[in-house]
């Protein structure tokens, strides 16, 4: 009977986000799950804040003030994403930066594509160093309800050498591969998910682009860190958002290990 519950709860959270997608207005973000804005920030904005961050760099996790604190991911210990460092609530310590935030411009591009009402959880920096060995491989960040994220180069990311983001478009709206995949771990008591065994990951794209392109994504797409990162330090912006609906939220505690 526990089993079943857990079965139909899941299941229950799956056709919520079948009607979910069906009621998204723009056709294209609804069949892919992602979108792509150029020359979103201006260069000028992008080269400032990787200056600032240089000058912040760390090899320890921190606090950084009462709103912003720092992340060294390889410090976590379990080997993966080793050559990643991320500032949380950056936009507390650049001026510019926050007022964009205030402004609430990349929450209203958002939410235009996708027809909901979004809350922004945090605005981050991630510095992500050549690393083609610890990338973690293929995963959704989140079963349904779907989660988002916004990501900022700050730096040119032309070609999968430099890391870019890369995305299995469509496969937020993988239901029955998901469904199918997470009923039989529930029936046999599996913790660790072998979904990435189906993905069709000769479908993956690398979403290059110069310095101030926007990508906006939703999280329950199969994604991954570029693992052929092999050259240049990666400088770029994160947008963590959650559906308004799902509110009220806890404070946001990703990176606050110290």
């Amino acid at each position: 009977m526990r089993k079943f519950l857990k079965i139909l709860k899941y299941l229950t959270t799956e056709i919520a986000d079948i009607i979910f997608w069906l009621n998204t207005p723009d056709k294209n973000f609804k069949k892919d799950g992602i979108f792509i804005v150029n020359n979103f920030f201006t260069q000028e904005l992008c080269e400032e804040l990787v200056e600032q961050a240089k000058t912040l760099l760390s090899d320890e996790s921190k606090s950084l003030g009462p709103h912003s604190w720092f992340y060294v991911r390889g410090n976590k210990g379990d080997g993966r994403d080793t050559k990643v460092r991320q500032f949380f609530g950056f936009n507390h310590l650049n001026d510019k930066l926050n007022e964009i935030v205030e402004s609430e411009t990349v929450t209203k591009t958002f939410e235009e594509k996708l027809g909901k009402k979004l809350v922004l959880r945090n605005c981050s920096m991630m510095v992500d160093e050549p690393d083609t060995e610890t990338k973690r491989s293929f995963h959704s960040d989140n079963n349904p309800p779907p989660s988002f994220k916004a990501f900022v180069y700050l730096t040119d990311v032309l070609e999968e050498e430099n890391g870019p983001f890369s995305l299995i478009k469509g496969t937020h709206r993988a239901h029955y591969l998901r469904a199918k995949n997470v009923v039989s771990n529930i029936l046999n008591d599996r913790k660790v998910s072998d979904l990435e065994t189906y993905l069709p990951k000769e479908k993956e794209t690398a979403f290059t682009g110069k310095k101030g392109t926007a990508i906006f994504s939703t999280q329950t797409s199969f994604h991954r860190g570029n693992p052929k990162h092999s050259e240049k330090t990666r400088f770029m912006l994160v947008f963590y958002y959650s559906l308004q609906s799902q509110g009220p939220f806890e404070d946001f505690s990703l990176g606050k290990e110290f």
